[in-house]
């Protein structure tokens, strides 16, 4: 009985090894990487730019205090982005892709921005290690200039919340748009697409 039992266990040790390939080697499967290691994947940062404004530096993110308004901090989205049919989206490592980053349609002058489940705007221009350009559309020419402005009701640190900046003689403290925000702290800026970087390249 014995040597019938050690028998058995040789027989399950050679029944789980590896298949012998054609040329007698034995065949190892490579290991794979699954879909949602985060690690693994290059993700990149939508930053404001140029160096010498006063937001520069500063990440693209979605504030949950103002119902998902697009809004600049220091700890901003990492991630892959999605540019598809005039769009930019967040693209998580797992689930679809969402948010997307949508211009009010409704403003006529320094248009918020606001992030949403679903795609509105079809005029962004985006790619990693460029600027984020709004077209041409019937209301406004192309533009790459943003600004940014503190809420009245908030702290001078961060966030600072973004408008796309379209030509207007309206002035900032007139602006139906800018309620509610300190027009004093508003500067202009860009955002630029940063080329993508490994998380532990970091």
């Amino acid at each position: 009985m014995y040597a019938f039992s050690i028998l058995a266990s040789l027989l399950a040790v050679v029944s789980a090894s590896p298949a012998p390939m054609p040329d007698g080697t034995i065949g190892v499967p490579e290991p794979t990487i699954g879909p949602c290691t985060d690690s693994i994947k290059p993700h990149a940062h939508i930053v404001a730019t140029p160096d010498t404004t006063l937001v520069a530096g500063l990440q693209l993110t979605y504030d949950t205090a103002t119902s998902g308004r697009a809004s600049l901090t220091t700890g901003g989205y990492y991630t892959l982005w999605d540019f598809s049919n005039g769009g930019v989206a967040v693209k998580p490592d797992c689930g679809p892709t969402a948010p997307w980053l949508n211009i009010d349609p409704v403003a006529t002058e320094y248009k918020p921005l606001y992030w949403n489940k679903t795609q509105i705007t079809t005029n962004w221009s985006a790619s990693y290690g460029n600027d984020l350009v709004a077209l041409e559309t019937k209301q406004y020419n192309t533009t790459s200039t943003f600004i940014a402005c503190k809420r009245l009701s908030v702290a001078k640190s961060t966030p600072w919340y973004l408008f796309l900046l379209t030509p207007t003689t309206v002035p900032l403290a007139s602006a139906p748009s800018l309620r509610g925000f300190d027009t004093t702290t508003c500067v202009k800026t860009r955002l630029t697409v940063e080329l993508l970087t490994y998380p532990f390249d970091l």
